[in-house]
């Protein structure tokens, strides 16, 4: 939303179209953006990146009333972009074919089996035929390093390095006692706040965070746990934090909209994730001024130099996550250069009109 409010803003004329999607706010674009919201079977349900028979008819009966959408609007559009590389671009790349459209399709997940970049060889076949055909798609966005391989193995040649971004303006680091004020206006308290923001699903490691606490709480008894987001694992994970015997130094806020001012209030961002792209939340917490410590996965390796802007640890490992924790939060002077190193890494290389201004070069260069 933000990447399409910014481009309507430097002029590009464009439409979204978007999933009708029932018990969540809607995303709020400017009158200047017209949206076309696509009809779906079991719109209420929101979580569906497991492959199931539901998550099938779901995703293709969305994919079906986005075909309908692009052919009705086709005389408003030169360059169907999707954000998403999976079912809809499958069945709708062939129509845009045959209307004489651009398409450009973003990757942001790697070897999730379900995208381009990870098709060959899945699907008794199927998963190779669909990347054969994706090879006529103008150009694959890809987030990562890992991602472009991917796509690559597909035989997939036509690709940009574009990565996610952070909106400085919203995040960013916290003003001279900004940090207490903040805290006391969240229900905070005083002791050091270590954070996570994300999905509660299974790629993200948070039983593995929840493990690496155990071990921080001992070391650090003033330390709180923040934990943002919401998802299939959230009543599993809260479970698990009260059966470890953490419950009182684990704050688990679900899901909120003032991310920003948690990030601000917070002393220390953590990522445990098993699997990623190229993730927001990371960059949004380095935004604002956080040292991270985070797993050494997919896009995370291509934005952190471990020691440098954040510390490493490998997938699935607590001890390592809890060692990088406690370090940040006993040595402020490591912390404090980190943070304003991860300060600098996003207003250099990842800022939103940073990202929109090579995505305006790019419609140009494919209408050329």
């Amino acid at each position: 939303m933000l990447l399409t409010e910014r481009l309507a803003g430097r002029g590009v004329p464009l439409f979204v179209i978007a999933r009708n999607m029932q018990g969540m706010p809607p995303a709020e674009f400017p009158p200047s953006v017209p949206v076309h919201r696509a009809w779906s079977l079991w719109p209420a349900v929101h979580h569906y990146e497991r492959i199931s028979i539901r998550n099938i008819l779901i995703s293709l009966s969305f994919s079906l009333s986005c075909a309908l959408l692009l052919v009705k609007q086709r005389r408003d559009y030169d360059i169907a972009h999707f954000h998403g590389a999976s079912l809809p671009l499958f069945l709708c790349f062939p129509l845009l074919k045959l209307m004489g459209k651009r398409t450009i399709a973003k990757v942001a997940a790697a070897n999730i089996g379900t995208e381009a970049g990870s098709l060959r060889g899945r699907y008794f076949g199927l998963g190779t035929l669909l990347s054969r055909m994706l090879r006529g798609v103008d150009l694959f966005i890809a987030t990562s390093a890992e991602i472009e391989e991917g796509l690559r193995r597909d035989g997939i040649g036509r690709i940009a390095r574009i990565t996610n971004f952070a909106d400085i303006d919203r995040f960013k680091p916290r003003a001279p006692g900004e940090r207490d004020a903040l805290r006391r206006t969240l229900g905070l308290g005083p002791g050091p706040i270590v954070i996570f923001s994300g999905r509660f699903d299974q790629r993200k490691g948070i039983e593995h965070l929840l493990e690496a606490w155990k071990t921080v709480a001992r070391s650090i008894p003033s330390a709180h746990l923040l934990l943002l987001g919401d998802g299939p694992l959230f009543p599993e994970m809260n479970a698990k934090a009260k059966a470890l015997g953490i419950g009182g130094s684990v704050l688990m806020r679900g899901r909120v909209e003032n991310v920003a001012e948690h990030l601000r209030a917070s002393d220390v961002f953590v990522l445990p994730s098993l699997q990623e792209g190229m993730p927001n939340a990371l960059l949004e917490a380095m935004a604002c001024g956080l040292p991270p410590v985070a797993t050494r996965i997919g896009g995370v390796v291509d934005i952190i130099t471990d020691g440098k802007n954040g510390l490493l640890v490998a997938p699935g490992d607590a001890q390592g996550l809890a060692e990088g924790i406690v370090l940040l939060l006993k040595d402020t002077v490591l912390a404090q250069d980190i943070a304003r190193a991860a300060g600098r890494t996003i207003t250099t290389s990842y800022s939103l009109d940073r990202i929109a201004e090579r995505y305006v070069k790019l419609y140009r260069e494919l209408m050329r």
